[in-house]
């Protein structure tokens, strides 16, 4: 089962998308974005978002399939991002946001106090991304549960959603 955690910045994605894998002893996907920034050592422009989702989707794509993997971040963040950044999205990414498979996905509402960060560049619009967010995930009618409060709230809301896929898929 793939599960995604998508959301705005500093949303707490990445943080729980460790301490889940870790958890479930299950596989984890990093968020692609942050290597690529780091190795291109400069400021990104549009082309380089299909780049980056080709990475992320290939990421997700090659892993051996395991019981359960959670990804940090996946090709519909992509689009919000570049939507919203760009007011476009390129077709590679429109075109395979359902190639990915993804099973579950947990929307994380900016609830926490936005944390400083070398990448991160939107600190002030962190609600209206997760607007973005919240009407994409329905428009392609996936399954997703919001997640916000205190992060061990969100890790309780997570692993009781969890626990419920891995009773369902045993029985």
């Amino acid at each position: 089962m793939k599960i995604a955690l998508v959301g705005p910045e500093s949303s707490g994605k990445t943080t729980l998308a460790e301490i889940l894998s870790e958890k479930y002893n299950a596989a984890f996907i990093p968020e692609f974005s942050r290597e690529y920034l780091k190795d291109i050592q400069t400021n990104y422009v549009y082309e380089d978002l299909e780049l980056i989702a080709k990475g992320q989707l290939n990421s997700i794509l090659n892993l051996k399939e395991s019981e359960l993997i959670f990804i940090d971040t996946d090709l519909i963040s992509m689009q919000v991002w570049s939507e919203f950044k760009y007011n476009k999205c390129c077709n590679f990414i429109l075109n395979n946001i359902e190639k990915q498979q993804i099973d579950f996905y947990f929307l994380c509402k900016p609830d926490f106090p936005w944390k400083e960060d070398d990448l991160r560049e939107n600190p002030n619009d962190r609600e209206e991304l997760f607007t973005l967010f919240e009407k994409l995930l329905n428009q392609y009618k996936f399954n997703f549960l919001l997640v916000d409060g205190t992060l061990e709230n969100r890790i309780q809301v997570c692993s009781d959603q969890i626990n419920q896929f891995l009773a369902y898929t045993l029985a």
